[in-house]
């Protein structure tokens, strides 16, 4: 078995935190199952923006997991991680997340590193540029990207599509090169059901039911949104499908529990306010807000049925979707734009219902269809239940990783990257000196005489 330095994010699933971040599951998800498989795992979680947790102790052990909690100043401190080398020296490394593996670049060349890259960062990245109308958020991600895409030896998305990508990725970094032909960079990771002892216990609100009886009546369809509003949230294509549908049926209701997300621009939590606020159907939609981790259970055990929709991006289509998981696993049917892996897999194994993205007309229509339709959509859920427990546990979505961190390997480029891991400026001074000393190659030559030089 290996000793291994893991990095990630909190909270971690566990913990009675107000807002549950997808990078935490994903953090618990890889910690999780190494130790499970009898790995010895030590993880450094750096606290997200808007962590509220504050009864969490900065160190504890769980399911053989020996658990480090800092700000994100000393995670992304290269003398803290390196400082966890010395003292544990691990036999590999392992990233969850992009920050958790970035974290772990200063000391990657040393060791066997395993990155991660949840979700598509730049597509990620684009969306949030487009929000804000500014181009920051692309050069500050493809920072902390290029690094890891350099160094690691193997590296984990969450959707084919995102492997594809990936590839590319690594291509554009030169990765892609003679040593590595047939070496299979990737592996595919899905988002995975928390198991049910990795949640906080459900506690009964003090008032009751959380839903029925007290934000609409017992015989109502509850729609539920359960989470945060990224940059890829379509909320208007959500507020306006849900209208539609509310004008044909007067049993139809929106919960949404979530809201803003910490450190990310407000302005799609607002919009969805701004709207339900102008609904002529504003009395049937009940903005819950964030609520404490040991309630949620109770909102999803209400509902009817779970919604959500993403802007026809490039985030949604190369990403996945936690919440989507969690509902699945939960027996919650499930609504979703198809889009990606994760919408392809709802329509074409008849897990769920879906509509084409940004059609609001589609969506009001499958809304209504599915409020009248109780026996179809449980029988639904049931299978969707049945896949997640099957194919999106913790242990079944690992296996790759558990199968390298049995036996940490490196790249085959390993030793070429130790010696120079950028590589930029010798390739560009390799370069300016051919084209010095044959000022008058032909164009022929150009292309593949100087190629040859540069790379003999």
């Amino acid at each position: 078995m290996s000793r291994l330095l893991v990095a990630g994010l909190s909270p971690l699933p566990f913990e009675n935190a107000r807002m549950s971040y997808g990078p935490g599951i994903r953090t618990w998800q890889f910690a999780w199952s190494l130790a499970r498989a009898g790995h010895e795992v030590h993880l450094l979680a750096m606290r997200a923006p808007g962590y509220d947790h504050p009864a969490a102790p900065e160190r504890e052990e769980r399911r053989g997991v020996s658990i480090e909690r800092l700000s994100d100043v000393a995670f992304l401190d290269p003398s803290r991680v390196r400082r966890a080398v010395r003292d544990l020296r691990p036999d590999a490394l392992v990233g969850a997340s992009l920050y958790g593996s970035a974290a772990l670049v200063p000391v990657a060349p040393a060791l066997p590193f395993w990155a991660d890259q949840f979700g598509h960062a730049m597509a990620e990245a684009q969306a949030k540029a487009a929000l804000e109308g500014d181009n920051w958020p692309v050069a500050h991600t493809w920072g902390f990207l290029a690094p890891v895409l350099r160094t690691a030896d193997r590296l984990s998305v969450v959707s084919e599509r995102q492997r594809y990508a990936a590839i590319g990725e690594l291509g554009a970094v030169g990765r892609l090169t003679a040593e590595t032909c047939g070496y299979d960079f990737t592996a595919v990771i899905p988002c995975a059901l928390v198991p049910p002892d990795e949640r906080p216990p459900s506690r009964p609100a003090p008032e009751g039911r959380v839903v029925r009886g007290r934000l609409v009546p017992e015989d109502a369809f509850v729609v539920l949104w359960s989470g945060g509003f990224n940059a890829w949230s379509d909320v208007e294509t959500v507020v306006r499908g849900l209208e539609t549908a509310m004008g044909r049926d007067p049993r139809i209701h929106c919960v949404a529990t979530g809201g803003a997300i910490p450190g990310l621009d407000p302005s799609p939590w607002r919009r969805f306010q701004d709207l339900v606020g102008r609904s002529p159907h504003r009395e049937r939609f009940h903005l819950e807000g964030w609520v404490p981790a040991e309630r949620v259970a109770a909102y999803v055990e209400e509902a009817d049925l779970g919604i959500l929709a993403d802007r026809p991006i490039s985030e949604g289509l190369l990403g996945s979707k936690n919440r989507i998981v969690q509902w699945m696993g939960a027996g919650l049917p499930v609504l979703y734009n198809r889009l990606g892996d994760l919408g392809d897999l709802l329509e074409q194994n008849q897990l769920g219902l879906t509509f084409p993205p940004g059609d609001a007309g589609a969506l009001g229509e499958r809304l209504a269809w599915a409020a009248t339709r109780g026996p179809q959509l449980r029988e639904m859920a049931a299978r969707a239940r049945e896949v997640t427990h099957r194919e999106l546990t913790f242990e079944a979505t690992t296996r790759p990783l558990l199968e390298w961190a049995a036996v940490p390997r490196r790249a085959p480029d390993a030793a070429r990257r130790v010696r120079d891991p950028w590589g930029h400026a010798r390739l560009r001074q390799r370069a300016a000196t051919v084209v010095r000393r044959v000022p008058g190659l032909r164009q022929s030559e150009t292309l593949v005489g100087l190629w040859r030089r540069l790379f003999r």
